[in-house]
Formats: C-alpha cells, sequence, structure tokens
C-alpha cells in the first residue's frame, strides 16, 4: 500500500488537525447551481444523460437542458420563484432531474423526502419547511394528502410518473409545455453563492424526528470535486432517490462530467441490480453495505460480468473489510472503494483509493476539508488515539432548517462539525470509525431516531419504560426493543408490533425483536445506560436464533 500521508493528506503536529489536498474546487462554487447544470448540459447536446430502465426512454443533454427550462419558465409563469420553498417526495422518475434544476436555476430551495415515508415523516418536514409546491409520486399521494390536512397545508401538488394526475393534484408534465421563449431564459444570479441555500436534506438525531440539513450552492458545486476520477464516457448506476444524500450527488456529478446515469423507479433488488450492471455495461456504481452484501449473497453475482466496473463504491454506514475484499472478488480491474460522509458536509469527507486502503479504514481525506479527533473536553488528541471525529469544510453547511439550537449543537463558532462519531486517525491520514456516539440506528441504510421508536412504544399501555437499540448484523442493525411493563400489564411483544407497523413506516420496524425485562439498566443520575441495553438484545436475539 502506498501512504497517502504527505502526498494526498497532511498533518499538523502542532494543531493536531488533519488536512486533504488543496486542489481547488474543479467548478466556480459562486454561481447559481442552476446555471452551472444548464451550461454543462449546453457542452455536448447530443449526450445520452440518463436512460430509464423502465421505459427505455433516453434523455439527452440537450433535451434535458430544454426541459429545465421549461419547467423553471412554468413555474415562473405560475408566480414562483426566490422566497419559495419546494418539496420533492419522489423516485428516480426521468423527470425529477430536470424539475430539480429548474429549481436550482430559479433560486427555490428544495426539500427532498424519501417516497416511501409514510404520515409522521412528511408531515413533520412539511411543518417544518411550509413548502408551497410538493412533487410526489402517485403511491406516495394517500400519505401525502393526509399529512398536508394534517399540517393546514394548501400547497399545490404535482404528481410524478405514469397515468395522469390525482384528483386535486396536477401533473408534472404539464410544466414541460412549450413556452415559445425557451432561447430567453436567464437563471437567477446569485451575488454569494455560499449563502444561498439550494436543498434541505434529511437528517435524523436521536432526540427526535428529521432535521433538515440547509446545503447552499456553493457547497454542492464544490463537493464534485471529491469524484475527480468519473468521466463522460461512464455509465453511472446509483438507486438511492434524491432524498439521500449518494443519490442527489451522482445526479449532479454524472450530469456534471457528462456522463450516462442509469435510473429506475423501482427500488434496489439485487437481480435488477445484477441485470442493470450487465445489461448497460455499468461503469460506476454505488450501493450501501446492506444491498452490497445482498448482491453478494445472489446466486447470479457469480455469473455476472462485471469487467466493465472502473468505481464501485460503498459507504452510508460502516463497511467492514470483509464485505470490501468480497466486493472485490467481483471486479476484475479494479478493487471497490469506502467512505466516510454526513449530510452537514455536503458529500464525502474521506475516500479510499484503489492501492491505499487497511482493513476497516474509511480512507484518507478529500480535498478541502480538515479533521481533528478530540476527547471529552474538546481537545485535539495525537495519532492513533481514539475520540469524537470533528470535521471542518471550506464550504459549511447553513445550518438545521428553522432549528438554532441544533445547529449550535452541531456547529461550532471555530467552523468545526460535531460529527458524534468516534473514531482515530493512523500513521498514515486513513480514518477508523469504531462507534456511534448518537446511537443512530441505521437499517437499509435509512437513519432512525432510537427516542421516535421509544416515543410510540411508550404510547402502548402497560409500558412503563423502553430502549431502542441496534442489533448489528452484516451490513444493517436491527432495531429492537427492551421493555419494561406494569406489573399487572398483559402487553406482549404482538401488541408492541401491531402498534409499530400501524403508526411507522416499514424500515422503522422492530426487525430485531422485542423483549421484556424487570428493569433497565440506569446511571445514578437516571439515564437509561444505552451500551449495556445493546448488549443485553444482542444476547436476546442471538439465544433467539439458536
Amino acid at each position: 500500500m502506498h501512504s497517502p500521508r504527505d502526498v494526498f493528506t497532511f498533518y499538523d503536529p502542532a494543531t493536531k488537525i488533519w488536512r486533504g489536498n488543496n486542489i481547488q474546487p474543479l467548478y466556480n462554487p459562486n454561481q447559481s447551481l442552476g446555471a452551472f447544470m444548464l451550461t454543462v448540459l449546453n457542452h455536448n447536446p447530443q449526450q445520452i444523460a440518463q436512460i430509464s430502465v423502465d421505459t427505455g426512454a433516453r434523455v439527452t443533454c440537450g433535451e434535458m437542458r430544454l426541459r429545465t427550462i421549461r419547467v423553471a419558465q412554468n413555474l415562473t409563469r405560475m408566480g414562483y420563484g426566490p422566497g419559495n420553498v419546494f418539496t420533492m417526495a419522489v423516485r428516480n422518475d426521468e423527470h425529477a432531474a430536470p424539475v430539480l434544476f429548474a429549481c436550482f436555476a430559479l433560486g427555490i430551495p428544495v426539500n427532498t423526502l424519501d417516497a416511501s415515508f409514510k404520515r409522521d415523516d412528511l408531515s413533520h418536514m412539511l411543518s417544518l419547511v411550509r413548502s408551497q409546491v410538493v412533487f410526489c409520486d402517485r403511491d406516495t399521494w394517500p400519505e401525502m394528502k393526509i399529512a398536508l390536512e394534517m399540517t393546514k397545508n394548501d400547497a399545490v401538488v404535482f404528481m410524478v410518473g405514469e397515468g395522469g394526475s390525482q384528483e386535486g393534484c396536477k401533473h408534472v408534465e404539464e410544466l414541460l409545455t412549450e413556452t415559445g421563449r425557451e432561447d430567453l431564459f436567464v437563471p437567477d444570479h446569485f451575488e454569494d453563492a455560499s449563502t444561498r441555500m439550494a436543498v434541505i436534506l434529511c437528517s435524523s438525531g436521536t432526540t427526535g424526528k428529521p432535521k433538515g440539513v440547509c446545503l447552499s450552492h456553493a457547497n454542492c458545486i464544490a463537493n464534485l470535486t471529491n469524484l475527480t476520477e468519473t468521466r463522460s464516457t461512464d455509465v453511472m448506476l446509483c438507486f438511492s432517490s434524491l432524498y439521500w444524500l449518494s443519490g442527489m450527488f451522482f445526479l449532479l456529478i454524472g450530469t456534471a462530467v457528462g456522463g450516462t446515469r442509469i435510473i429506475t423507479r423501482d427500488v434496489f433488488n439485487p437481480a435488477l441490480a445484477l441485470n442493470i450492471i450487465e445489461q448497460y455495461k455499468v461503469s460506476v456504481a454505488f450501493f450501501p453495505p446492506a444491498a452490497a452484501l445482498e448482491l453478494l449473497k445472489h446466486p447470479q453475482a457469480p455469473r455476472t460480468d462485471f469487467s466493465n466496473i472502473r468505481l464501485l463504491f460503498s459507504g452510508g454506514s460502516a463497511v467492514s473489510a470483509e464485505l470490501k475484499y468480497a466486493l472485490d472478488k467481483l471486479i476484475p480491474h479494479t478493487s471497490s472503494r469506502v467512505g466516510y460522509g454526513m449530510s452537514e458536509i455536503g458529500g464525502i469527507a474521506t475516500f479510499s483509493d484503489a492501492n491505499i486502503y487497511k482493513a476497516g479504514c474509511a480512507g484518507y481525506l478529500r480535498p478541502l476539508i480538515q479533521a481533528k479527533v478530540v476527547d471529552l473536553n474538546g481537545e485535539a488528541l495525537d495519532i492513533g488515539q481514539q475520540g469524537e471525529i470533528l470535521l471542518k469544510p471550506v464550504y459549511k453547511f447553513l445550518g438545521y432548517y428553522g432549528n438554532d439550537a441544533a445547529t449550535s449543537e452541531m456547529l461550532d463558532p471555530e467552523g468545526w462539525l460535531h460529527t458524534g462519531d468516534i473514531g482515530r486517525f493512523d500513521e498514515d491520514g486513513l480514518l477508523y470509525v469504531v462507534d456511534r456516539k448518537k446511537d443512530i440506528i441505521k437499517y437499509g441504510n435509512y437513519q432512525i431516531s432510537p427516542s421516535e421508536l421509544e416515543a410510540v412504544i411508550q404510547s402502548i399501555p402497560g409500558v412503563l419504560n423502553c430502549c431502542v437499540t441496534g442489533i448489528p448484523v452484516p451490513g444493517n442493525d436491527l432495531p429492537a426493543a427492551l421493555i419494561v411493563k406494569c406489573a399487572e400489564a398483559e402487553v406482549d411483544a404482538e401488541d408492541v408490533h401491531r402498534v409499530m407497523n400501524a403508526n411507522l413506516g416499514s424500515y422503522k420496524q422492530l426487525r430485531g425483536g422485542v423483549y421484556f425485562t424487570k428493569e433497565l439498566p440506569m446511571t445514578p443520575s437516571g439515564k437509561i445506560l444505552r451500551r449495556q441495553c445493546r448488549e443485553i438484545l444482542i444476547e436476546h436475539y442471538n439465544n433467539s436464533s439458536k
């Protein structure tokens, strides 16, 4: 292995701060993201920008640019522009990209939600952001309609996908009508793109519902530097919708370099993924660990032609050395890459390279970012010492939407982001993420707040107290509950599962099990000892699996 230290990553022993290379952004960050997208789409108008697996539709860069302009002009005709906020809860439909780019061009921030969200998460974000326009999938509409009623929001709703609109909705194709003025469109101009909000992504915390992570136009453009190895000849696959940072990032980088993105409205399944990789000769792909594991275990995997793969990324949660090495065996000409990032930095903090990896590491720092590891008192630690990971990107996030208290807790006055993750750097500058201070549960690459699940469980008559944590299995955490019930209560595991299923989305279900105990381990001050609860739950789970 080649050491990246003093070549790609650098250490200051006086401050104990690591930094990535000082490579400047590939593109000017001080511009509208919409103006940038329209410019790069115009570079090679005949290039295929995206191919829909579902319909076979191929959209050129020139067609994508024209659709973006028409959506923007029709939205302007309806009276929308700077000062508005939109919501998109859509899968990877062929119209998702031009709608998003049009919003960027008009200076309208977009809150991206998952199309599988139920009314609880939808209503929470709608009440927080108060969007004036909502784009949603047909099968999301029943829950979205209730969420809008719950929040007393009279937003205009555009249906996305085949089948026309529903009662009370418009259809996105209404925004694609000719205007006759396409050649006259000029995107919104920003004096300072680092202060203008482009997207509001979702980030879960341990103390409640998702928070809205606000990223600027400058942040989004600058972070495209992190994937300089992508090319205009690449065929790119990422099942993540715009709700995920990976989905947003692949759309932006794919468009920026002029590559071809393969899209599908279907959620990930290994057979579909393997067929797409072979049929479309995919060269760049991203899979979170849980999906990568399913891919590896599928009987079709050994027979699939991976010879076109140049870059295979995995991230979003911990990637074990065993998983990485297994992925390496699939791709004959290179090795898989692992990384570490978060919504609050707008991209990736670290990546491994083909020839720079040690078992369990998350790679080295990318350009335009600094990092340090600190102890409980905030003092910087030496190489090899374990503590909380702090990150400092050049282009900082704009805070949590409408939540100054949470912003202050995450972002300190010196611009350091407190990740809540525990880790260390080794002597070569490779980062190892060893634990999650925040206790976030990650299932299927979703981030789940334990306190949200605990609140639902505690609403069940007969439940006295509970603790929810994740049981680690390959590629996933399985949410599990340790419950204390009243002495006279007859509540059982089936009752708990029934209530959870009625109130929360599929990915928030207690797949690790429901277990009862006489008391929870507590500190003298009355706080639940989550780590001990986790150990108890793991033991219960292992015993029940025998």
